[in-house]
């Protein structure tokens, strides 16, 4: 009887340890009931190294167990890659007051990010879109005072509200589909001057309609080269019969020819007077 007993505890003492060393959920319980007798400053590192793991697009996709006891900190889970074993292993040793490092990771090419992961990495994609679109809508001189509303799901932007003309419809469509990794655009703004742009608006002689067209335009493609430039916001275009000049300042010589360049290529323009200045020359 006793030993029937004895192998029965055995076989559920192993039973107990494969389930905790194959499985999150085992290796989640040991964590836990580990991190009841962690010191403050061990549990204050295990937090370090978990926001550490979050901000990287490598490893926040998978469950990587963390554990710090007396200084040194283990790591268990699986990642697909050696590769992605030994980058969590160096940014545990970047993060101060870790005295040694215990990388039990396994890797197994056939794993997936989980679909926790997925999910908040999709949503903060999609927060990140949000913020950059609003920025490049409210500097966007030909948009200012016009009312568009901007959200995204799953990287596809949706615009709504109403604008003054086709030209700002479309040109805050560009602006959209200009951020990184915008999948695609639905454009539901309203246009409240269908005909503007196309033929003369009443008040405003047909030649300067087309002049404000077409300064609009050079906007909006400097704008969509806005990452190459140190500030786009401080350049500033003219058009007039179908000469362009750009004034304002900009960070280099390459800046200056840049903003040339993007210009000359709008559709309708004839000719560029580029008097930019370059701000270190002002020095």
């Amino acid at each position: 009887m006793a030993r029937k007993t004895l192998i029965t505890v055995l076989l559920l003492i192993i039973a107990l340890g494969l389930f905790v060393y194959f499985t999150a959920t085992g290796r989640s319980l040991l964590g836990r009931v580990w991190g009841e007798s962690q010191s403050a400053d061990d549990i204050a590192r295990t937090n370090k190294v978990k926001s550490a793991f979050s901000l990287s697009k490598r490893l926040s996709a998978y469950d990587i167990n963390v554990v710090a006891k007396d200084g040194a900190v283990t790591l268990t889970g699986q990642v697909p890659t050696e590769v992605d074993k030994q980058l969590a292993g160096s940014v545990v040793k970047d993060i101060p007051d870790i005295s040694r490092v215990d990388n039990q990771l396994q890797v197994n090419p056939g794993i997936k990010p989980s679909e926790t992961s997925l999910r908040e990495g999709m949503r903060v994609t999609d927060l990140e879109i949000r913020a950059d679109l609003n920025e490049k809508l409210a500097m966007s001189q030909a948009l200012q005072g016009q009312n568009v509303q901007a959200t995204v799901q799953d990287r596809t932007v949706t615009l709504t509200g109403r604008v003054e003309s086709p030209a700002q419809k479309t040109g805050a469509e560009q602006l959209a589909r200009s951020i990184p990794n915008v999948v695609d655009v639905v454009n539901n703004l309203e246009v409240s001057n269908p005909a503007a742009g196309q033929n003369e608006t009443p008040g405003v002689p047909e030649a300067s309609s087309k002049n404000k067209d077409l300064t609009n335009r050079v906007l909006f493609a400097l704008f969509n080269e806005r990452e190459n430039f140190a500030d786009v916001g401080l350049i500033k275009a003219a058009g007039r019969e179908g000469n362009v000049t750009l004034t304002g300042s900009v960070a280099s010589r390459a800046e200056k020819a840049l903003a040339e360049r993007i210009t000359r290529d709008v559709d309708g323009v004839k000719g560029v007077v580029n008097q930019l200045t370059v701000a270190t020359q002002a020095k």
